[in-house]
């Protein structure tokens, strides 16, 4: 089979400056009452209120960074994740089966995978050796830029529209798939995987209020919390699939596990 991605090299592309609406409208949270009827009224009231935000032009990852392109930089620095180094021997990225991978008889048949298993702080050491590798400025997306590549400008509730189809992402519960491996699922701006997959770090830390009070240009979420943000859903195949992979769906997690990878953003020249 051949290469998806390689090690020192992404698949960019550029999300032009402008406006995007953030945040679920009244008669979006409407509507994701009626899909499910459960989801959590606090989880809600993060998203609102819906406002506009203005972004500077960036070129965001097509793809998440994949477990080949994560070793590379493993190789090169002999680099330990924050899970390895804890000693309880769980969520291990190159350990193997994990989660849910039990369709693969060992980790060569992943590497176009995306990696899991990481936390914010081995995603930025990962952003600081990918720069001097390659001269690039990377860095996690804030969750504004997250949203807009996962939304576009039409206010769309799923990366490809506003009816929820299963065949457009990996909400398969089976554990992950080749980063692009559902092309209908694409963004307007052509990012793919943003709708399930693996839960995206972004660089912001949570604040369930921030909405209320964050700048409608170039925000950078909260100085300080506990949580980082995360974006996008995962494989993880639970009660409510449907709706927490929608493009405004945030969440906070601070681990790494099974779940949970990562994508990039370059400055744009």
């Amino acid at each position: 089979m051949s290469k998806v991605t390689h090690p020192l090299e992404m698949t960019w592309t550029t999300i032009p400056a402008g406006t995007f609406v953030m945040g679920s409208s009244q008669k979006q949270i409407r509507l994701i009452k009626q899909l499910d009827p459960d989801y959590s009224d606090e989880w809600l009231d993060r998203e609102q209120p819906q406002h506009e935000v203005y972004l500077s032009q960036f070129e965001i990852g097509v793809y998440p960074v994949t477990n080949r392109q994560f070793r590379e930089f493993v190789n090169s620095t002999g680099y330990q994740t924050e899970r390895e180094l804890d000693g309880l021997g769980k969520s291990v990225w190159h350990q193997f089966p994990f989660g849910g991978q039990r369709n693969f008889s060992s980790m060569e048949d992943m590497w176009d995978h995306p990696v899991v298993c990481v936390t914010v702080s081995d995603v930025l050491t990962y952003c600081q050796w990918f720069s001097q590798q390659t001269g690039d400025k990377v860095n996690l997306p804030t969750e504004a830029q997250w949203e807009k590549s996962s939304r576009g400008e039409d206010d769309r509730m799923w990366s490809w529209g506003n009816q929820f189809e299963e065949s457009n992402c990996n909400i398969t519960g089976r554990g992950t798939t080749v980063v692009g491996s559902y092309p209908q699922g694409v963004s307007p701006d052509g990012v793919m995987d943003c709708t399930g997959n693996v839960w995206e770090w972004c660089r912001d830390w949570f604040s369930p209020d921030y909405y209320h009070h964050s700048p409608n240009r170039d925000p950078l979420g909260p100085e300080g919390g506990e949580y980082y943000v995360v974006r996008g859903g995962s494989w993880y195949r639970g009660r409510r699939s449907m709706v927490s992979v929608r493009t405004s769906a945030r969440f906070r997690h601070f681990v790494a596990c099974y779940t949970f990878g990562f994508r990039l953003v370059r400055e744009s020249n």
